[in-house]
């Protein structure tokens, strides 16, 4: 449920609120699903395509890499590697 409603809340914000805001919370709910920021940066790059703008989709690379990130700290959580 958590993780539902996290996921909704993000892709919500990517049209609603100010990307710092997005950002923070997309970080923060990578913690429970490390694809969010992914799926949030592909979202904003949907939302607010210019053809003009850029040539690589950048949000999605800002997401890719968080979410690429988030699998990392995940993996070593996981494996008790980072614990003190």
């Amino acid at each position: 449920m958590m993780r539902g409603a996290l996921t909704f809340l993000t892709l919500a914000s990517v049209a609603l609120f100010p990307w710092p805001l997005t950002a923070v919370l997309a970080l923060t709910a990578s913690s429970l699903e490390p694809l969010i920021p992914l799926a949030a940066g592909i979202f904003a790059d949907a939302l607010y395509y210019a053809p003009q703008a850029h040539a690589m989709p950048l949000f999605t690379l800002v997401g890719a890499t968080c979410t690429a990130a988030a699998f990392f700290v995940r993996s070593r959580v996981r494996a008790s590697i980072m614990r003190g």
